[in-house]
């Protein structure tokens, strides 16, 4: 299901406008109980993101998934049970809007290079290349394991940072 917050015709034309200016491309309707599969394009490269549901409204620029969300960006994927995606406004008519930052929410899986990140709770902001996740975070790779109350990944350097948290290390043989 597809759904347009708002009412009218002309909100109607205005979404498929917005859809448009923010850069997506959405593929012709899927048969009942199939993903729905949203592109857009961003300085960081190509977004994908397949839910069972998504809804976008215009006024305030968010696109929201529900149900089995799956988000692929050049070298990280995501999965979690909600995403709200947020477009910077529209600095003037006929403008591209990128987007301005994500939030994941619901048993969150975060896949970036060796790494793996759980949390109730991502938020990603393409702008600076940083994820924060909250609401018990985990972050493993092959050597470690961190547990903590907020650990910021910064996707450029591959540095975190952990507040209030745990380190877990394991020799390689």
């Amino acid at each position: 299901m597809i759904r347009v917050v708002g009412t009218g015709a002309r909100l109607a034309a205005a979404v498929a406008a917005g859809l448009l200016l923010a850069g997506a491309a959405i593929g012709s309707a899927p048969a009942q109980g199939v993903p729905r599969t949203l592109s857009l394009q961003g300085e960081g490269g190509p977004l994908t993101v397949t839910a069972d549901e998504m809804s976008f409204s215009n006024q305030t620029g968010r696109l929201g998934f529900v149900g089995s969300v799956q988000v692929e960006r050049a070298g990280m994927k995501m999965q979690a049970e909600r995403l709200t995606v947020t477009l910077h406004p529209e600095k003037e008519a006929g403008a591209k809007r990128t987007i301005e930052r994500m939030v994941a929410e619901g048993d969150v899986t975060f896949l970036y290079g060796e790494r793996t990140a759980t949390a109730g709770r991502a938020e990603y902001d393409p702008g600076a290349e940083t994820v924060v996740l909250t609401e018990t975070p985990t972050v493993t790779d092959p050597s470690m394991t961190v547990v903590g109350r907020r650990i910021t990944i910064d996707l450029a350097t591959q540095e975190s940072t952990v507040e209030g948290g745990a380190f877990t290390f394991s020799e390689e043989p």
